[in-house]
C-alpha cells in the first residue's frame, strides 16, 4: 500500500515539474513575450507565453502608465496595490481600506476603485472595476475576472495565452 502511495507521490511531483522541464529543454522564453493580431474585419488579439514560473504575465498600460500584471482567472477583479494605484491617478485615503477580502494570503481589506482604461497591445477596456489592496499584501498587479469578462474570449493552449476582444 505504501509503494502506491509514494508511486501516486511521484507521478504528481513529475506531472507538475514536467511543463518547466519542457521550457528549459526546449529553449524556450522564460520572459513574456506579446504579441498583438488585428485587422479592419477581425479582433484584437494579444498573445502572452507562460513564464518560468507558469503564469502568464502581460504588459499592460494603465491609465497610461505600464503596469506589468499577471493573469489571475481565479481573482474576481483586477488587483492592485495602493503605489500602482497612486501611480496611475488614483488617490485613497486609510478610511477607504474598509472592505474585507480572502485571498490566497489570508484575510486583508480593500478599497474598491475603477480603472478608467486598462491596454494590452491593440485590446483596450474601459471602467475597469479594481480593488485596491495595501502594499504589504500584494507586490504584483492581478489581470482579474474585471477586465477578462470584457473580452470576447482568452483561450489557453500549451504555453499560450490568447485574449481576444
Amino acid at each position: 500500500m505504501n509503494q502506491i502511495l509514494y508511486m501516486a507521490v511521484a507521478v504528481v511531483g513529475v506531472a507538475l515539474a514536467a511543463p518547466k522541464l519542457m521550457n528549459v529543454y526546449q529553449g524556450n522564453h522564460t520572459e513574456n513575450v506579446n504579441s498583438v493580431s488585428t485587422n479592419s474585419s477581425g479582433p484584437r488579439t494579444a498573445i502572452g507565453y507562460r513564464n518560468a514560473g507558469g503564469q502568464f504575465d502581460f504588459n499592460s498600460s494603465m491609465n497610461g502608465l505600464h503596469v506589468q500584471v499577471l493573469v489571475d482567472t481565479g481573482a474576481s477583479s483586477v488587483t492592485i496595490n495602493r503605489s500602482t494605484a497612486q501611480r496611475i491617478g488614483i488617490n485613497l485615503r486609510d478610511s477607504d481600506f474598509h472592505n474585507f477580502a480572502d485571498t490566497a494570503n489570508g484575510r486583508t481589506s480593500f478599497a474598491r476603485a475603477v480603472i478608467k482604461e486598462i491596454r494590452i497591445n491593440g485590446i483596450v477596456v474601459r471602467n475597469v472595476r479594481t480593488a485596491v489592496l495595501r502594499d504589504t499584501s500584494l507586490t504584483k498587479a492581478l489581470l482579474g475576472m474585471t477586465f477578462l469578462n470584457k473580452l470576447k474570449k482568452f483561450e489557453f493552449k500549451g504555453n499560450q495565452l490568447k485574449l481576444i476582444q
